[in-house]
């Protein structure tokens, strides 16, 4: 997982011949020619501003390769990919080594434990030095109705667009997408990986998503 800037979601590397990226819709509306997937991103200053890594960590994202929806819980996702580093060469998959494996669909709900690992906001009493820094949470899987899942695992904001992770498998059932819990039973919702417009675009790739000898 790598965090988009300057927008501020997490997007993740997954299994498709090209090797490229998942997100949320909502973290594409307003995509411009100078964002960019950042890896080993360094903590933050002391007031939450953000610190960059070097060049060598940051890949273009190709406008041209992106699709998206962005109409509300259960409907909000986007496949797109990045440009090659410009100083090593290498494509994101290349310099990570690793990419999620997405589940062909979501499990029936059993409890089981969902993990999402994003680059969420911070707030008191949290150090601000961890403000859209990678961070983990756990919790039970709680919900999965048409291309809706939810889950009582702990989210902010800039976790848009993280995987959402079956403890079980391994593999990724679903994209973060909004907040829901508020301590009395709810949950945080998913796009479930299912969803036919997201199998349709994986599908039928554009720009650097089509695959070719990059991988």
């Amino acid at each position: 997982s790598g965090r988009i800037a300057p927008i501020g979601c997490t997007g993740w590397l997954i299994d498709d011949p090209a090797r490229q990226f998942l997100t949320a819709g909502h973290c594409m509306d307003n995509l411009s020619v100078v964002d960019t997937m950042e890896f080993n991103v360094p903590l933050s200053n002391g007031d939450g501003s953000w610190n960059h890594p070097g060049p060598e960590d940051q890949y273009p994202i190709d406008p041209v390769s992106v699709q998206f929806a962005d109409d509300g819980i259960g409907n909000d996702w986007s496949y797109y990919g990045c440009f090659p580093n410009t100083e090593t060469g290498l494509t994101a998959y290349q310099a990570q080594g690793e990419s999620h494996i997405l589940a062909s669909a979501p499990p029936a709900v059993d409890g089981r434990d969902i993990t999402i690992t994003g680059y969420g906001s911070t707030s008191s009493p949290v150090d601000p030095t961890w403000y859209g820094v990678q961070k983990t949470h756990t919790g039970p899987y709680m919900h999965f109705t048409g291309n809706n899942i939810g889950y009582q695992t702990d989210t902010t904001g800039g976790n848009s667009g993280s995987p959402v992770l079956d403890e079980v498998t391994g593999m990724a059932i679903g994209i973060h997408t909004h907040a829901g819990c508020d301590g009395s039973g709810g949950y945080n919702n998913g796009t479930a990986i299912s969803h036919s417009d997201l199998q349709y675009a994986l599908a039928h790739p554009l720009g650097v998503c089509i695959p070719s000898t990059l991988v």
